[in-house]
C-alpha cells in the first residue's frame, strides 16, 4: 500500500465530490489534465502514458478499460517524465511506480468513503457497484486496504 498513492486518490475525490459510481474514468482523466485515445496497440500492450495523452488499447472491456485510465491517470498525478522502461537499472523503481499507479488507480475507482457504503455486500455485488475488474477488487480489498478499513474489517 502507498500513502502517497492514497492521498493522491482522496484529493481527485475532493476536487470532483460530485462524482457517481461506477465512474466515468475518461471524463474524469479529462477534467485532470489528461486526453484519452483509442488505439490499436499489439498485444501485450494496452496502456500508454506520455505526457497528457493516455492511450488505451481499442477492443477492451469497459471495467479493464476504466482501471487501465484510472492506472494511467496514477501515473499522471504522482509521476513526472517518461513511464517506459529501457534499462536494467530502472526495473526496480519502474515497478515500484506501476505498484503506486495500480494503488492510485484502485482508490479512485473504489474510494475508502464510498466503500463503507457497500463493503457488507458479496464480492460480486462490489466489483458490479464499481465497475471494476475483479482482480482489482480483491487487491483494493487486501493489498491496498487501508489501515482503519482492515481495523474496521476485523471488528465485523
Amino acid at each position: 500500500m502507498s500513502i502517497l498513492a492514497i492521498e493522491k486518490a482522496k484529493k481527485v475525490h475532493l476536487r470532483h465530490p460530485d462524482l457517481s459510481f461506477p465512474l466515468d474514468m475518461e471524463w474524469l482523466a479529462g477534467v485532470e489534465g489528461c486526453e484519452c485515445i483509442s488505439w490499436p496497440f499489439i498485444a501485450p500492450v494496452k496502456e500508454v502514458k506520455q505526457g497528457n495523452w493516455i492511450g488505451i488499447a481499442q477492443g477492451l472491456g469497459l471495467p479493464e478499460r476504466q482501471f487501465l485510465i484510472a492506472h494511467a491517470l496514477g501515473h499522471h498525478l504522482m509521476h513526472c517524465g517518461n513511464q517506459l522502461t529501457f534499462r536494467a537499472w530502472q526495473h526496480s523503481t519502474r515497478r515500484q511506480q506501476e505498484n503506486d499507479a495500480d494503488c492510485c488507480a484502485a482508490h479512485i475507482l473504489v474510494p475508502e468513503e464510498e466503500l463503507i457504503k457497500v463493503e457488507q455486500l458479496p464480492m460480486w455485488e462490489i466489483i458490479e457497484y464499481f465497475g471494476v475488474p475483479e482482480e482489482l477488487c480483491q487487491k483494493r480489498m487486501d493489498i491496498f486496504a487501508t489501515t482503519a478499513e482492515k481495523e474496521r474489517w476485523c471488528k465485523q
